[in-house]
């Protein structure tokens, strides 16, 4: 698949999605999903959540490659990617938040024993 527009589209039918499905379990608009589709937007901002509704790595739904489920940041750590698929939706998506807000709030990398868990 050669664009994100393709490879959303072709996820979310894989899956059996509608765009207002996909659109409930990231918190998107309908409209922005179609957007996504259409090639009109390449938003990156919910590109974790795409992909974690989708059951797709946001590896591959934003670069393309050969395998969707490759979670390439755990690729050689077997025991943690068994976890992470494990993980429900809601936790999963917890866990991104927090990884994504500790680049946007770089004191509580500095002073991680002063952040409350």
């Amino acid at each position: 698949m050669n664009d994100l527009a393709h490879r959303i589209k072709a996820a979310r039918h894989q899956r059996g999605q509608s765009q207002a499905d996909l659109a409930q379990k990231t918190r998107l608009t309908q409209q922005m999903i179609s957007k996504l589709e259409s090639g009109q937007s390449r938003s990156t901002s919910a590109i974790f959540a795409i992909a974690n509704a989708l059951c797709v790595s946001a590896e591959w739904l934003w670069l393309g490659g050969e395998n969707p489920q490759t979670i390439s940041f755990f690729d050689d750590t077997p025991s943690l990617a068994k976890a992470w698929r494990n993980l429900t939706e809601t936790q999963r998506n917890n866990i991104i938040c927090q990884i994504m807000n500790l680049g946007q709030n770089p004191s509580a990398e500095e002073h991680p024993q002063d952040t409350p868990p």
